[in-house]
């Protein structure tokens, strides 16, 4: 299957027409035509268009990387592959959640939730056992995903023993960028993410001073379309690799 096939990354393009549906609304006339009424209420109009799509780009991207974790614990589940071909980060992550319970309890809730631990919980370190679905939680990687920042990217799929996402994603959009006949325009994919991240953080603050143009915006468009490219593919990858039943 293609990373194309992924559903979530379908849904994000979808999505994608969304926000350009919306920044069809800014005036096609210069500003500046017209009276000054018409000209502040282009100017407005054109501001309040860019920075909600802003937010709604940045939105929508973030909630596709969720729906692609979420596709590959769905996708583990399914095929119940043995633990061994499970990323050791992603059986820490839930071993840990379980034991940090432990340790908030006293008393017999102390010992039903330590029972539970080598019942349920053991079986992930076993490498020749079968994952079991009821143990697996796409809930427990998606919480660690709590914005698009580079920082946060890397150790998410840090987690699923991914350790040069970035770089990749790198790569891949410079390519894109080259295919597309504009190889002059290299773009360093860590200072791109936190710029358009903290711009929409801004923005959904109340801050006024940031006002994206509409060329910005179909910029960021097409580099979050890139980047949500390659990382579906890295997804796609981890099912692969993980769903083996060798």
């Amino acid at each position: 299957m293609a990373a194309s096939d992924l559903e979530s990354l379908s849904e994000f393009n979808d999505s994608l027409r969304e926000v350009e549906t919306l920044l069809a609304i800014v005036p096609l006339q210069p500003l500046g035509v017209g009276g000054v009424a018409a000209q502040a209420h282009d100017r407005e109009l054109a501001n309040a268009v860019t920075r909600s799509s802003i937010v709604m780009l940045v939105s929508h991207f973030e909630g596709f990387v969720k729906s692609a974790l979420t596709e590959l614990i769905d996708e583990i589940c399914e095929a119940k592959p043995p633990t061994r071909r499970i990323p050791e980060g992603l059986l820490e992550l839930h071993t840990r959640g379980r034991i940090e319970e432990i340790f908030g309890t006293e008393g017999p809730e102390r010992i039903h939730k330590t029972r539970r631990l080598f019942s349920a919980y053991a079986s992930l370190w076993d490498a020749d056992r079968t994952v079991n679905p009821q143990v697996l939680s796409a809930k427990i990687l998606t919480r660690q995903f709590t914005n698009a920042k580079p920082e946060i990217l890397e150790s998410v799929f840090g987690i699923l023993d991914v350790t040069d996402v970035i770089s990749q994603i790198e790569v891949h959009v410079n390519r894109e960028i080259a295919a597309r006949g504009d190889e002059a325009t290299r773009v360093r994919v860590e200072a791109k993410l936190r710029e358009i991240v903290n711009r929409r953080n801004k923005i959904a603050h109340g801050d006024r001073t940031e006002k994206p143009t509409p060329i910005e915006v179909l910029n960021y468009i097409t580099f979050l379309k890139d980047v949500a490219n390659c990382l579906a593919g890295v997804i796609k990858s981890r099912i692969l690799h993980c769903c083996s039943l060798r």
